[in-house]
C-alpha cells in the first residue's frame, strides 16, 4: 500500500514548496534585519514549509483524485496516475487522507497568524483555493491555458512573501526579486509535466497552454523562462542589489537545459518522464544555490 501512496504524493513536486522557502528566508537574513530574532525566525520558516509542504500533498492528492473520476487516469500512460483506476487505492482512502493532512497546515497556519499577522489567514485561503480549482470546481484550472501562471503564484509568489514576512514583519518590493524567479520557477514544473502529458490531454478536451501554443512553442517558452531566470541574477548583481556569490545559482542551468535538451530529443512520454526529475532539480538547484549565495554574501 505504501509503495503506491508515496508516488501519488508526487514527491519531486515538493521542490515547489521548499525551494520559495529556503529562497524567502535567505533573502530576507540577507536584505533585512529579523526584529524578533534569527532563531524565532528560522522556526518560523521551518513551520512554514511543513505547512506548505503539507498543502502540496493535499493538492497532488486531490489532483490524482479528480483525474480519476473525470477518466483522465484511464488514458494516462506514465506519472504517478493510476493507482485509483487499478484499484490498488481507493477513492475512499484518498479523501480520508486529504482530510487528516488538512489539520496539518490550519493548525501551523493559526500559530504563525496568531504569533506574526493575522493576514496570513485571507492569505493561506487564497492559496488553498487556488490548489483545490486547479483541479477541481466547474472550470478545473489545470485544464486551462492558465495552470502555470496559478501554481506559481500559489507556490512561489505566496510563499516568498509569506516567509519574507515571517523573517522581516514587512512587505518591500524587494521582495519581488526573489519572488518573480520563484513563481516562474513552479510555473516551469507544471509546463515540464504539462508539455509530457499534451497527447492524453488533448485527447480528454484539456486546453493547457501546450496545447494552446504548440509543442515546440511552449518548450521555447520554457526556455526563455530558464534564461530569464539566469539573467535576472546578474542583472542584480550588477546594480549591487545581490552578492556576487549568488552566481552560483547559475550551475542549476545544467539540469535545466537537460530538461530543454529531453524535450527535444523525445516524444514519447515514458522517455518524457525524466524531465520531471530535471525540472525538479533545476528549481530547487536554482534556489538553494542562490539561496547559500546570499548566506555567503551576509
Amino acid at each position: 500500500m505504501i509503495q503506491e501512496i508515496i508516488p501519488l504524493m508526487r514527491p519531486r513536486t515538493l521542490a515547489a514548496a521548499l525551494g520559495p522557502t529556503i529562497l524567502g528566508a535567505a533573502f530576507n537574513y540577507y536584505a533585512f534585519e529579523a526584529p524578533h530574532g534569527t532563531g524565532l525566525a528560522i522556526f518560523h520558516t521551518i513551520l512554514i514549509f511543513i505547512a506548505v509542504a503539507s498543502a502540496q500533498i493535499i493538492a497532488n492528492l486531490w489532483n490524482e483524485y479528480k483525474d480519476f473520476k473525470s477518466g483522465l487516469d484511464a488514458g494516462q500512460k506514465i506519472g504517478n496516475a493510476g493507482s485509483i483506476t487499478r484499484g490498488a487505492v481507493t477513492p475512499e482512502l484518498i479523501i480520508t487522507m486529504i482530510k487528516i493532512l488538512m489539520t496539518i497546515p490550519i493548525l501551523i497556519g493559526i500559530y504563525l497568524s496568531a504569533t506574526i499577522t493575522w493576514y496570513y489567514i485571507p492569505a493561506g485561503f487564497i492559496c488553498i483555493l487556488i490548489s483545490f480549482l486547479y483541479s477541481g470546481g466547474p472550470k478545473p484550472i489545470s485544464r486551462t491555458p492558465f495552470g502555470e501562471i496559478a501554481s506559481g503564484i500559489a507556490m512561489g509568489f505566496a510563499i516568498v512573501l509569506i516567509t519574507g514576512y515571517a523573517w522581516s514583519r514587512e512587505l518591500s518590493w524587494a521582495l519581488l526579486i526573489p519572488a518573480i524567479p520563484a513563481t516562474l520557477l513552479v510555473g516551469s514544473i507544471m509546463l515540464t509535466n504539462n508539455i509530457r502529458d499534451i497527447r492524453n490531454d488533448e485527447s480528454h478536451g484539456r486546453r493547457t497552454l501546450p496545447i494552446v501554443l504548440g509543442r515546440n512553442h511552449a518548450i521555447g517558452l520554457m526556455s526563455t523562462s530558464y534564461l530569464f531566470n539566469f539573467l535576472w541574477i546578474i542583472a542584480w548583481i550588477y546594480v549591487g542589489a545581490l552578492p556576487i556569490a549568488s552566481l552560483i545559482a547559475i550551475l542549476a542551468a545544467i539540469p535545466a537545459f537537460k530538461t530543454i535538451a529531453t524535450f527535444y530529443a523525445h516524444t514519447d512520454e515514458f522517455k518524457l518522464d525524466g524531465a520531471m526529475s530535471t525540472t525538479a532539480a533545476a528549481a530547487m538547484l536554482y534556489q538553494l544555490l542562490w539561496s547559500i549565495g546570499l548566506i555567503i554574501g551576509k
